[in-house]
């Protein structure tokens, strides 16, 4: 029996038979996980993470530093 672990994602994967190289590598947010694959590396990058500011956050409306984008989502319940 497997009480409890600390370990990072590549470890996730093979303790419980999770894939972390999909679309949903987040075990947690499955389906609102952002992701944007990029053309010329053929990877998959994870973005959103702003989301998870308050929403008066100055980060939010940064463009440039980001991807482009001002961020609006909410975070995931």
């Amino acid at each position: 029996m497997l009480f409890g672990t600390i370990n990072d994602f590549p470890t996730y994967g093979n303790l419980f038979g999770y894939s972390i190289k999909r679309k949903r590598a987040c075990p947690i947010y499955e389906d609102n996980t952002n992701w944007v694959r990029l053309e010329q590396g053929k990877k998959n990058v994870f973005l959103g993470h702003r989301r998870f500011l308050p929403s008066k956050h100055r980060y939010r409306g940064w463009r440039k530093a980001f991807n482009g984008r001002v961020e609006e989502c909410r975070a995931p319940e």
